[in-house]
């Protein structure tokens, strides 16, 4: 039903389906690219917006609503055919189908979205700006004039290889406890790093999990038999979750931050608001917030240990003290 209409994603180069799209892949079938938000009045891309911007006019609340087309004429909406479309070869003839207009900055107009994803067919002929070519994705779509764009989408690719780096070269590690390479687990849950905070050792989440939560046996202190790496037996309070596995300190070090990051910005369920006792303290690292968006205040008590030492006191309660029984 929808073949005979030009795909819209495939216009720009982004079509995913293939030969199975609804739409067609023919250039010379007609696009249907008229902008409905602009129609509604409410379209936010303004010269932006790589749809047309069609201006219906109402001259009467009784007569139909002619629709002004940006390539010339007008077509009723009392007519039951929708109107005419444009086709490729309009779309590259047509110097104003992107709604800017000749007086506007270098910086208003958009880059051409051929050449933005492959080759313009019009080439330098081209009334629509090309984009310089990113030295890291290696197409054209850093904008000329619009310098914190450009800066914006080099982070972004920079940051995107480095993590397609750091998951290649984490193809091949292995966990050191169930010795499978960790990335080639069956599920995603288990293609996962436990990377310990003061460990170098690999292992899977799951294997390490279930380490760390098995209890103690009689006699055995729960940091040296739990919390311990079990290999070196280096002590680590907490585990970080990863999908790609360190090569230096420093990248160890950006993994452990941006987890911590991220769990800032979730509530802790042990806080509830205040209603509840976070049992971890200072040493939490989910958000401790009020149902006003108020921070708990952080006050920590120094005591002095038995062996001299200054330690942090938690909080005291008169259970503490008292031994009782249940008969």
């Amino acid at each position: 039903m929808s073949k005979g209409v030009l795909c819209k994603f495939f216009a720009h180069g982004a079509c995913l389906k293939g030969e199975h799209c609804e739409f067609a892949h023919d250039w010379k079938a007609p696009s249907n690219n008229i902008c409905s938000f602009y129609q509604k009045g409410i379209c936010t891309y303004g010269s932006r917006c790589r749809y047309e911007h069609v201006k219906v006019c109402r001259s009467s609340s009784d007569s139909p609503l002619p629709i002004e087309l940006p390539y010339g004429g007008a077509v009723s909406t009392a007519v039951s055919t929708p109107p005419p479309a444009l086709g490729h070869d309009d779309m590259l003839n047509d110097d104003n189908h992107t709604g800017h207009s000749n007086n506007a900055g270098p910086s208003s107009h958009v880059i051409c979205s051929f050449s933005g994803v492959g080759d313009c067919p019009r080439g330098e002929d081209c009334p629509h700006i090309h984009g310089d070519l990113c030295p890291i994705c290696d197409k054209r779509c850093l904008h000329p004039f619009r310098p914190q764009e450009r800066e914006e989408h080099l982070k972004s690719c920079e940051k995107r290889r480095k993590h397609m780096e750091a998951l290649r070269c984490s193809q091949e590690i292995e966990c050191s406890v169930c010795l499978e390479a960790v990335l080639s687990k069956p599920t995603s849950a288990e293609r996962k790093f436990g990377i310990l905070s003061e460990c170098d050792h690999s292992f899977c989440i799951s294997c390490i999990r279930n380490w760390r939560s098995s209890s103690s046996t009689s006699g055995i202190h729960l940091n040296s038999a739990v919390r311990a790496c079990p290999l070196c037996r280096r002590l680590s309070y907490f585990v970080i979750p990863s999908v790609v596995w360190y090569s230096s300190s420093e990248e160890k070090q950006e993994i452990v931050q941006s987890y911590k990051t991220k769990l800032r910005s979730i509530d802790c369920k042990h806080f509830d608001f205040g209603n509840g006792i976070c049992p971890f303290g200072t040493s939490c690292f989910y958000r401790h917030a009020f149902h006003d968006g108020r921070l708990e205040e952080v006050v920590v008590r120094h005591v002095g240990g038995d062996d001299g030492d200054a330690v942090v006191a938690k909080d005291i309660r008169i259970s503490d003290f008292l031994n009782l029984q249940i008969r």
